[in-house]
């Protein structure tokens, strides 16, 4: 059996999930303890069977340990991946809506829980289409994982949406039903944000985020992969005689093309990738080849940064990314880049046509960063706005345009003369992403020569 509810698991049994991201205030464990005291707990945790992992629930869990508590409703389930482990927690956890507008019908005992047949369940609309589709896909793979809560008139409370994506495939739901009184009162109590997504505990690496990196250019590939701040942005600044650096060029496909119609340009990678293995030896030369026309020929005139702001792993990456991109232009050059937007990303949630191999939902922390477990390790993604993404540009260059379509993926700007900034600061970012970590704390400290060579020259640009 693959799903199992269980009324009365022992709590001392549950193992917590050392990836588990939500942190939570003392006041609001507090409140979480007083809505348990009041109310019971009307939604289960989720365990994986097959190694007793706490998959959702920690915080609850903590609360009722602190209640003195013994055991605690749990919906157990077997052969889940390591994957789609931590999406149950992150969607248990996250996607507790209620944009639907659903119910149950005939009559329920308040106070407990009740499995409800699909006959039972009706719905107005699906107001919240992305929501209720990643629902039914992690249902159509392990069962009924999920839960609802309504009253004692059938009304559901609490993740209505899982409702509509139960009643959709034709299956049963776990009900917890509450006294009428008792209504709101607990909806107070749950609409308390109990926690946010806090990714810093996962030590997140740098090399990571090359499980990010694009096929760009690839023969008969998607055109999705094209990159449109290239052909969008770059491509109408272009002129023979510029000189352009990629700056985190990935596969360095633009790059080399560029260069093979006589251009200019010269791309740096750190997590440079030969035959999907990372070739530090790359890295190097590409380093070297860099402090050599840096020394010779000064600065640039134009900086790509195409989609590398949004894999930095934190805020202080993208500083150290924005810092170094300013000590490498010039005093009349230009900043290009692309990245993902915010916007975009909160409208897809209503979009109803979908694609069943895409991922349509981010649970993003309070910088709007969030987590994606790939081949084994946790990689990081950060969205802009088009007002947070200028708001960030003008602490590194004076003239910022921002531009793109609201309801496009990615945004864009074109960033002019750059700042002076801190002499000390430019420094360490310049020590960081030209002599980056790779797996085993390994680095190459081959950059000594071309962070002199850009002092020497940002010496120049600022007299």
């Amino acid at each position: 059996m693959q799903v199992e509810f269980i009324e009365r698991y022992p709590i001392a049994d549950l193992r917590p999930a050392d990836y588990n991201p939500r942190k939570l205030d003392e006041d609001k464990f507090v409140m979480l303890q007083e809505s348990i005291r009041r109310y019971g707990v009307i939604k289960p945790v989720i365990v994986n069977g097959d190694n007793g992992i706490l998959t959702a629930g920690h915080q609850r869990t903590r609360a009722m340990k602190a209640l003195g508590m013994t055991h605690c409703p749990a919906v157990r389930i077997g052969g889940i991946t390591q994957v789609d482990e931590i999406r149950f927690n992150l969607f248990h956890n996250s996607i507790e809506t209620g944009k639907s507008k659903a119910w149950v019908t005939g009559g329920l005992e308040p106070g407990r829980y009740h499995v409800v047949a699909p006959g039972r369940l009706g719905y107005e609309k699906n107001d919240n289409a992305t929501v209720v589709f990643e629902m039914a896909r992690l249902m159509m793979k392990y069962g009924e994982w999920g839960s609802i809560v309504c009253n004692e008139r059938g009304e559901v409370l609490l993740n209505s949406d899982y409702a509509v994506a139960a009643k959709q495939l034709r299956r049963e739901v776990i009900c917890y039903c509450i006294h009428n009184e008792d209504e709101a009162g607990m909806m107070e109590l749950l609409n308390i944000e109990y926690g946010q997504y806090h990714y810093d505990a996962l030590g997140v690496k740098s090399y990571n985020q090359l499980l990010c990196q694009m096929h760009r250019l690839t023969p008969g590939g998607k055109r999705d992969l094209a990159s449109t701040t290239y052909e969008r942005y770059v491509f109408p600044m272009l002129q023979k005689g510029m000189r352009i650096v990629d700056f985190g060029a990935g596969r360095c496909a633009y790059a080399r093309m560029l260069e093979g119609k006589g251009y200019h340009i010269l791309p740096y990678e750190p997590h440079f990738q030969r035959e999907e293995k990372l070739c530090v030896r790359e890295v190097v030369r590409q380093i070297m080849r860099l402090e050599r026309d840096i020394a010779r020929d000064g600065l640039y005139d134009l900086v790509v940064l195409d989609s590398v702001l949004n894999s930095v792993v934190n805020s202080t990456f993208e500083h150290y990314v924005l810092t170094a991109c300013n000590a490498l232009m010039n005093c009349d050059g230009a900043l290009v880049l692309g990245t993902r937007n915010k916007e975009f990303l909160d409208k897809a949630l209503n979009y109803k046509k979908l694609n069943a191999a895409g991922r349509h939902i981010e649970f993003l922390d309070k910088e709007n960063f969030g987590a994606t477990f790939r081949a084994g390790v946790w990689t990081m993604q950060h969205f802009h706005t088009f007002s947070s993404l200028k708001k960030l540009l003008l602490g590194y260059f004076e003239d910022v345009e921002v531009m793109g379509v609201r309801s496009a993926s990615q945004i864009y700007a074109i960033a002019r003369k750059p700042l002076p900034l801190d002499r000390g600061k430019v420094l360490d970012a310049l020590n960081v992403e030209f002599d980056m970590e790779y797996p085993g704390g390994y680095r190459h400290h081959q950059h000594h020569g071309l962070v002199d060579a850009i002092i020497k020259r940002l010496d120049e640009r600022e007299r």
